[in-house]
């Protein structure tokens, strides 16, 4: 699938993602793909943690990763090399959850008030991507680089399933932690997520003015996100 590539300050994707303005400084650049295909071109293939066909609620430990031991979840069960966790609530708080419009289980949290999902990788990476659909409708996203320096913006997920995937040139991030903006019964929703440690040379940036919003319709492949670290 052919991919968008540009610089983007503030602009409006039709296929269901918005971006705003708000983009830190960081020397690298990190680049936007709305298919994992595309994702996976540009930094080599994904590890994927689909989070299997049954459902597991509630996770007390507010604690997933391969290690987990609870709720009908097995050493093993979650692939290696990322942790997925958020603060001790009561009820389901944190699940793997099933339907909800995903094939097969997905992770959420049913929260009252939210509070965010944090995923932490063991070693630095050089992308990542996952599902979301209408049960998260907007949310902000941040991704935390090695060093300190990090990235924040808002996203949308239409009804139906939308592929996020970031790649940072520099193949330095760390961590990221995303959090539902609008009511409703989820904190957070996702699915298949994947990571990769690979990295090719990224797609060369176009320049936009800061000034100038795009409207890319029918968006088939990325925006190249440009931020200087702090």
């Amino acid at each position: 699938m052919a991919r968008k590539n540009t610089v983007i300050n503030a602009a409006t994707i039709a296929a269901g993602l918005i971006f705003g303005a708000n983009i830190p400084a960081y020397a690298g650049t990190v680049s936007l793909f709305s298919d994992q295909a595309s994702l996976e071109a540009a930094t080599g293939t994904l590890t994927v943690e689909d989070f299997g066909p049954t459902s597991h609620f509630p996770i007390t430990s507010g604690i997933l990763n391969d290690a987990t031991a609870e709720a009908g979840i097995m050493p093993g069960d979650i692939v290696s090399g990322v942790t997925f966790s958020t603060a001790v609530g009561t009820g389901n708080f944190f699940n793997i959850d099933g339907g909800g419009g995903f094939n097969g289980g997905f992770l959420d949290g049913i929260q009252n008030p939210f509070t965010p999902l944090h995923i932490t990788f063991d070693t630095l990476k050089g992308g990542f991507g996952f599902v979301a659909n209408g049960l998260m409708p907007s949310f902000d996203l941040t991704i935390n680089f090695d060093g300190g320096g990090s990235f924040t913006d808002n996203f949308s997920a239409g009804s139906n399933l939308t592929y996020l995937g970031f790649a940072s040139d520099a193949r330095d991030i760390s961590s990221i932690s995303l959090i539902n903006t609008r009511p409703g019964s989820f904190a957070f929703a996702l699915d298949d997520f994947g990571f990769t440690d690979a990295a090719t040379t990224p797609v060369s940036p176009v320049p936009i003015p800061a000034s100038l919003p795009l409207l890319l319709a029918g968006l088939a492949g990325l925006g190249a996100l440009k931020r200087k670290r702090r």
